[in-house]
């Protein structure tokens, strides 16, 4: 990592306060001088940023240790919420985010399909319709005898249902609620990224193997619960990943977008496409950070930060880009979720579980090890 992105965000005029509701998420950052993680389990567990940022106790903290530094309080949400939005412009606190009504757009799973369509972005077959009989009959015709239904919100795979009858959606999903149908590709595999929108361009790291619903860690088929760099898909694939970020970052661009985002690829027949964006930080950048430090890189999420409290900073955007093609970058993270989607239980390691994304089956004396 080089000293220069690091020295202008430690000469900032902000001490940083990064909302933690998910212990998952914590961040060491040794590194940063004023960057400080607010858990939720220090302020009466609150349950969401949100609530965490209106706690008086948690207001009292960051006003508290932003002036015995002599700085400015700057908030870095997981996720954007109209509530931390609100809070930061009525206290005069720097929010380091996108609007969350920027964000709640992107990442609708039914207006998501239809951006990636305007804009010629490769994406699955897809009908948004109301939830009824005729409508999945319809779509079963259409897209094949299994289907994937998805309704607008959802976290942890809780908005993603799989069926090829219709009445196994009776108890899940409520009758006329407006959902995406799209084809279940058995065959498929998943693939994820981190990147970064910043001034001079976008910054992406190269495609991760996902893993998803894999039994012993989660009852949600649809629930991620790991992810490994590199990904050991073949060339054509990651070159496809690289191409599709790109283009994505070019509607981000006109969006007025910056800093952190993800997004999440299935890759079938050799061919891929983008599933979804995370249009703020994602799972997996506390531990991708991580990587990226061994790997003496400047990491995204210091970039992140960057593109909201500083003006103007010098980085050279071409050597940045080369992580993509960086083989030191390496690493493995394996999660167990609960019945309610948390994640209980992690293990992570440098050493490669799996060498190719169509066959990510994971050891169990390697699930054993997840504490």
């Amino acid at each position: 990592m080089t000293s220069n992105l690091l020295s202008a965000l430690n000469q900032s005029p902000y001490y940083y306060f990064f909302l933690v509701v998910d212990d998952s998420l914590r961040i060491s950052l040794p590194q940063l001088k004023y960057f400080t993680p607010v858990n939720s389990n220090q302020f009466d567990n609150e349950l969401n940023s949100g609530k965490l940022l209106s706690n008086p106790k948690v207001r009292d903290f960051i006003e508290t240790t932003s002036k015995k530094h002599h700085k400015l309080p700057a908030i870095i949400p997981f996720k954007p919420s109209a509530k931390i939005d609100f809070i930061c412009k009525n206290r005069n606190w720097l929010k380091v985010s996108n609007d969350s009504s920027l964000n709640r757009v992107i990442e609708d799973k039914l207006k998501f399909p239809l951006i990636c369509k305007n804009h010629d972005i490769p994406i699955l077959p897809f009908i948004i319709d109301k939830l009824n009989r005729l409508s999945f009959e319809k779509a079963k015709n259409l897209l094949g005898p299994e289907l994937i239904i998805q309704t607008h919100f959802g976290w942890a795979g809780k908005s993603t249902f799989q069926a090829d009858c219709f009445d196994h959606l009776k108890k899940t999903i409520p009758p006329d609620t407006v959902v995406k149908f799209s084809p279940h590709l058995k065959e498929s595999y998943t693939l994820l990224n981190n990147c970064c929108q910043t001034n001079k361009g976008l910054i992406q790291s190269p495609p991760a193997v996902q893993f998803t619903g894999i039994r012993s860690l989660t009852t949600n088929p649809f629930s991620t619960v790991g992810r490994q760099w590199p990904s050991f898909a073949p060339p054509d694939i990651i070159d496809q990943t690289f191409k599709i970020t790109q283009k994505f970052s070019d509607y981000l661009e006109k969006k007025h977008y910056k800093g952190f985002f993800g997004l999440d690829f299935i890759v079938d027949q050799n061919k891929v496409y983008l599933l979804e964006c995370n249009p703020r930080l994602t799972a997996s950048f506390a531990f991708y950070t991580q990587i990226e430090l061994k790997a003496n890189l400047n990491p995204l999420f210091l970039f992140h930060l960057a593109e909201f409290s500083l003006k103007n900073y010098l980085f050279d955007i071409t050597t940045e880009q080369t992580r993509f093609k960086n083989p030191k970058i390496i690493g493995t993270q394996l999660t167990r979720r609960s019945e309610s989607g948390k994640i209980d239980g992690k293990y992570e390691t440098n050493n490669f579980i799996v060498t190719s994304p169509k066959n990510s089956t994971i050891k169990n004396e390697i699930i054993s090890k997840i504490n």
